[in-house]
């Protein structure tokens, strides 16, 4: 009876999945910012969907690889092997990057990152190319143009540009694209003293 039901639903969901991995290989391919999906299974299927859209047959074997060399890169401190470990993943990197230690560069498409020459990410701060939230999935390009500073504790979500040598201070939650040469906030604060 579970085996008919679970055949049953992804018969159900076949065509959609397979319409849907289309689109996600079209977004791979173009030059969009942002590709949104809606997961409308039943909830105890919603992992299951996901990983079928997103992950199909042996692509699930190539993200666990994935995931382990980022995990690796993740803990070793800066050096050039941390710089290879990520680019071997499909991270491109430009030179002279320092990547600090506990860094998280999502592993679930490491191909939407573009960290361009001489940008410094800071201790912890985390480029997430993926999200779930309100039932939908949510897949974005991280683009970090030349001499951007990412600071400690910072999390960018996909489909965010940081401009040429903008600085982005410790523990800011970026969801906007930054323009170059900004400093986010030292806009805020000058806000704040005005109204004063």
């Amino acid at each position: 009876m579970i085996l008919i039901t679970l055949t049953t639903i992804f018969d159900m969901d076949k065509n959609r999945i397979i319409q849907l991995r289309g689109q996600l290989k079209k977004f791979f391919k173009s030059d969009k910012r942002v590709f949104v999906f809606e997961v409308d299974s039943e909830l105890p299927d919603r992992v299951k969907f996901i990983y079928q859209v997103v992950f199909p047959g042996i692509l699930k074997f190539k993200f666990f690889l994935v995931y382990l060399i980022a995990r690796l890169a993740q803990y070793i401190d800066y050096s050039p092997i941390k710089i290879f470990l990520y680019r071997l993943i499909g991270i491109k990197i430009g030179k002279g990057v320092f990547i600090a230690q506990d860094v998280i560069l999502d592993p679930h498409f490491p191909c939407l990152i573009t960290i361009e020459d001489y940008c410094i990410i800071g201790w912890g701060a985390k480029l997430f190319t993926h999200e779930f939230s309100n039932n939908k999935y949510r897949v974005g390009r991280i683009d970090i143009q030349e001499g951007a500073t990412i600071g400690a504790f910072s999390t960018l979500r996909g489909g965010v540009t940081v401009g040429k040598m903008a600085d982005i201070p410790y523990g800011t939650i970026l969801y906007r694209n930054v323009p170059a040469y900004s400093k986010p906030m030292q806009i805020l604060f000058k806000k704040l003293d005005e109204n004063a």
